[in-house]
């Protein structure tokens, strides 16, 4: 078993061109239309890539039909998914279990799990793994994240590996990227101030364009956990749930949910008489889902969907 764990999973490298003279020709080009004195252009995209999905992505199971078939087949690559809720809701829980899904997939693949809420919960992913199956513990490689721009540091070393895969050390190529959670990242050294707001949106802006080029590029898929906030009055605009008895909403406000393209919110409520908690994945928005509920309950060997005539 070999679980990488520290601040820093890769080594820096540094990639030089094997002609710098060729590197300096300026990319052919078709000449541009000729056009009138009064007509004018939209400015084209700096990456045309960022705005296309490929025609049919993969697909990481989640470990269980009732809930793949809650997403149409499970988590699809070249895109960000973000499951939000509050503690104990089973954030964490579903990102293990994507993590030893990753190499057992229709296209095996290493995870990188990116975990901000340190200590790794290195003893619940090996009580996940099949007895039988113990060597899937070396696909899944652990860094700590301390902040924003640690993790826009780790991800840029990572796209080195992602993009020279045959350079990596490890046998599967990293096709499934977790974060958990963003918000711990945005918890100290940002406060209301106009400055800090700006400045904290600019970081949104900054770490979803780089997931997003990872996703789309490599073809990963790319999972961001979020904790909520308690509303404590009108509607703030975002996703709003009960959970635990309180109305709560996704943190970090609209801002990131403009960086993700679809949000898993996940709610539970503790039977006050027998004291077991009834947990539910709502697909609160995706470009390819309807807004659509599972009941889930967690247990010793996962996490798997409950039918209706089952509660």
């Amino acid at each position: 078993m070999a679980i990488w764990s520290g601040p820093w999973l890769f080594e820096p490298q540094i990639v030089k061109s094997p002609n710098p003279s060729a590197a300096r020709l300026p990319a052919m080009r078709p000449p541009a239309p000729k056009t009138s004195a009064y007509s004018q252009q939209e400015p084209r995209p700096e990456n045309l890539l960022l705005l296309l999905a490929p025609p049919r992505a993969a697909k990481l199971s989640l470990g269980c039909p009732l809930l793949d078939r809650l997403l149409s087949g499970g988590l699809p690559a070249a895109s960000v998914t973000e499951i939000a809720g509050e503690s104990a809701a089973g954030k964490t829980q579903l990102c293990l279990q994507l993590a030893l899904l990753a190499p057992l997939s229709p296209h095996p693949s290493s995870s990188l799990f990116l975990c901000s809420d340190v200590p790794f919960p290195l003893r619940r992913l090996r009580l996940l793994a099949p007895k039988s199956r113990p060597d899937l513990l070396d696909h899944v490689l652990v860094a700590a994240v301390h902040s924003p721009s640690d993790l826009l540091s780790l991800l840029s070393r990572a796209q080195y590996h992602l993009s020279h895969p045959s350079r990596s050390p490890h046998p599967l190529p990293i096709r499934v990227i977790l974060l958990d959670s963003i918000a711990s990242l945005f918890r100290a050294d940002f406060d209301a101030s106009p400055a800090d707001l700006k400045r904290r949106s600019g970081l949104f802006f900054k770490i979803s364009a780089k997931l997003k080029e990872l996703a789309h590029r490599h073809q990963c898929v790319v999972v961001v956990t979020n904790q909520v906030v308690d509303v404590v009055e009108g509607n703030t605009g975002n996703n709003v749930a009960w959970s635990s008895g309180r109305q709560v909403s996704p943190a970090l406000g609209l801002a990131w949910a403009n960086c993700v393209n679809t949000r898993l919110f996940l709610t539970r409520e503790v039977d006050s008489n027998s004291g077991s908690a009834r947990r539910h994945m709502k697909v609160a928005f995706a470009p390819h889902l309807p807004v659509r509920t599972c009941e889930f309950v967690i247990r010793r060997d996962g996490v798997f969907g409950v039918e209706p005539a089952q509660r």
